[in-house]
């Protein structure tokens, strides 16, 4: 069963040091793998698209209410 709806918001919940993205970035689900596993679309702050990756549902989480963004810069651009 999906438990992330596709194009919701989520959080990674570990670093994917291979993309180069960090626990705690914001990704866009884009697709479902079954049976637990997620496409992710990350973007960079003008909406261009980072990279596009593939994640365990255990990977990654929903946002929690009252959190604090942050920004960080990316060294690469896929």
């Amino acid at each position: 069963m999906q438990q992330f709806p596709l194009f919701s918001t989520v959080i990674l919940t570990k670093d994917f040091p291979q993309y180069q993205f960090m626990k705690g970035d914001v990704a866009t689900v884009v697709e479902f793998i079954e049976p637990s596993g997620y496409i992710l679309e990350v973007f960079d702050n003008q909406g261009d698209t980072l990279d596009v990756i593939p994640v365990l549902e255990s990977d990654i989480t929903l946002p929690k209410p009252h959190a604090v963004v942050n920004y960080r810069d990316y060294a690469s651009v896929a």
